[in-house]
């Protein structure tokens, strides 16, 4: 049995995965964020890029609406929640099998296809 880990994000409980559309009419996903002091703030994750040569993963993202005006992409304390759940979403993608992933023009990254299912 794994352990239960209360300190790590988890799917509706901290965060929900909530359909959106884009201005271009294209499906999107934000991420509404649950946990205090987070909540009633929602986030879009942009560009997710995979090095496994170095092991990391790099993104960014948009604060698409927040209560609170400190909120905001600079906010260290919001960046830091907002990696965590990246890294539950791409967890449970990848146990779930939806993560899909696209080679870049380098070959040494990946990005991930947004267009993922939820995983409610």
């Amino acid at each position: 049995m794994k352990d239960l880990d209360l300190d790590k994000p988890s799917e509706n409980l901290d965060y929900k995965l909530v359909p959106a559309i884009g201005d271009d009419n294209s499906d999107l996903w934000n991420v509404e964020l649950l946990r205090s002091p987070y909540e009633n703030t929602t986030i879009r994750y942009n560009n997710v890029r995979i090095n496994g040569e170095a092991g990391n993963i790099s993104y960014n993202f948009d604060v698409v609406a927040t209560e609170n005006v400190e909120y905001t992409i600079d906010n260290i304390s919001l960046q830091g929640f907002a990696s965590e759940v990246l890294g539950d979403i791409l967890d449970v993608a990848i146990n779930e099998g939806y993560l899909q992933t696209k080679d870049t023009n380098d070959g040494n990254q990946s990005t991930a296809d947004d267009s993922s299912k939820s995983t409610d």
